[in-house]
């Protein structure tokens, strides 16, 4: 099995593109210079030994290093020894809405976002419990099987977003069905689904998908995202537009209590409001505490090798050659004119 001790350092890659934008802007600036200085004719005599590609060479190279050092600095590591173990928990599925209505910004950042930071506050709280995950929209998706490895719930949600799902819209009874079938077969494990949504069901019939979900012994929580009063949906973070309705009418996208506390009710759990504090999530991890927990083996890697020395010699290795890469052409190879414009 492989894993990163350190998964946080994973977000150093958002650095790349900017060092990318950095080299573009340092390109542009030098030649708009070297053009004030004297014209194209001149320059190519001038600067005759200027390499027009080794500069992007010793691009690729250095954005090669950076992720190297960035993954050996998360530390990878591959499982080593496999032992079994004995747990004792339940079963949980989180079952998250990324319908566009979850962009609202009524709570902040935004409804979705708002969402992540409860499925993992609420991981940081459990312990032996199997967990699952599932997003919906029009349609549902099982993105994590049941696994005590949360790490693996926790490395999925940054990326989880509306563009997902293609097919568009809040189909609940969906998601609670896809749920249910994915728990194990073993009657005497307690089951939970945590619905995690702003309510906006339109699609089916989750009220009943929810009672046929209580007559199989799960218990339903819904956590309710947004505000009854309703915010706006964004097209994107770099305009301020939003999703109108065929008249042209800015869409007011409002959290439905009613729906989710119907839901709960139905299955036989707990509706609180996701938009307020987290203590308000504690409610659901008490109930979820007193539930009886079944004692279960499972196979499990208990030692890990570290790999990051791979890494650090492949960042090695690329920083000998990017120093032995000089920016001016090679006298040799523009006689041999492998390069066209070298």
């Amino acid at each position: 099995m492989f894993r990163f001790a350190n998964p946080e350092y994973l977000w150093l890659f958002l650095a790349i593109p900017f060092v990318i934008i950095l080299f573009w802007m340092w390109r542009l600036n030098r030649k708009k210079k070297l053009q004030s200085f004297a014209d194209n004719q001149l320059l190519d005599v001038l600067i005759k030994d200027d390499s027009k590609y080794k500069p992007f060479i010793k691009l690729i190279l250095s954005i090669l290093i950076m992720s190297s050092l960035i993954i050996a600095l998360a530390g990878p590591q591959i499982g080593s020894k496999l032992e079994k173990v004995k747990r004792s928990g339940i079963e949980i599925m989180f079952v998250l809405d990324v319908s566009n209505s979850m962009l609202a910004e009524d709570i902040q950042p935004n409804r979705l976002e708002r969402a992540k930071q409860i499925i993992v506050r609420m991981l940081d709280n459990l312990q032996q419990d199997k967990v699952g995950l599932i997003v919906f929209a029009g349609n549902s998706f099982l993105q994590v099987p049941l696994t005590t490895d949360y790490s693996a719930v926790r490395l999925l949600l940054p990326i989880i977003g509306p563009d997902m799902i293609g097919l568009q819209g809040t189909a609940l009874g969906k998601s609670i069905d896809l749920a249910r079938v994915s728990f194990s077969e073993d009657k005497t494990v307690k089951k939970a689904i945590i619905i995690i949504s702003d309510g906006e069901n339109h699609e089916d019939d989750a009220v009943g998908a929810a009672k046929v979900a209580a007559e199989n012994g799960i218990k339903i929580y819904t956590i309710g995202m947004g505000s009854p009063s309703g915010a706006p949906i964004p097209l994107s973070k770099a305009s301020n537009d939003f999703l109108k309705d065929k008249d042209g009418q800015v869409v007011i996208s409002k959290m439905s209590p009613e729906m989710l506390t119907e839901i709960a009710t139905s299955g036989k759990g707990k509706f609180v409001m996701g938009s307020q504090r987290f203590s308000d999530i504690s409610q659901i991890l008490n109930d979820l505490s007193g539930l009886q927990k079944k004692q279960f083996d499972e196979m499990v890697y208990t030692d890990y090798d570290d790999k990051f020395y791979y890494f650090l010699w492949a960042a090695l290795v690329l920083i000998i050659i990017d120093v032995f890469i000089s920016e001016k052409r090679n006298p040799f190879l523009s006689k041999l004119k492998l390069f066209k414009g070298e």
